[in-house]
């Protein structure tokens, strides 16, 4: 198991989300390999997300996470907000399986400059 998060951040359009390391994982099989990149060996993984961010105006933000560059939207998270200075938030929770290692990513996008974003991500190894 590990962890990774981002606090008072601000979240740029069309760029992956940036993490640091909350709680490496003991076996080395999650790893944070830059600060937008989550390796994973192979094998089955259950991953918990969260974002939120202030929206400077009214206005949405997109969260798309990816498995190997393809987009998984299905296990995205949308808010929107119907005034300037509002937090807008989501959660979701998705299940990845590869027979070689994967990288993990999550793709920010909105149509409004954000501030103070935050983001964790809990990412679990399941038994094969």
């Amino acid at each position: 198991m590990a962890s990774f998060f981002a606090f008072e951040r601000r979240f740029e359009n069309g760029k992956p989300i940036p993490l640091v390391t909350g709680m490496a994982d003991e076996t080395g099989q999650i790893r944070l390999v830059d600060e937008t990149r989550i390796q994973l060996e192979q094998g089955r993984y259950a991953v918990w997300y969260t974002v939120s961010a202030v929206l400077e105006k009214e206005g949405y933000f997109q969260v798309t996470p990816s498995q190997q560059g393809s987009p998984r939207l299905a296990y995205g998270v949308y808010a929107k907000s119907a005034a300037p200075l509002v937090t807008a938030g989501g959660a979701n929770f998705l299940l990845l399986t590869g027979t070689e290692p994967m990288v993990l990513r999550l793709h920010y996008n909105s149509n409004v400059t954000s501030r103070s974003g935050a983001a964790s991500v809990m990412v679990w190894k399941l038994a094969e």
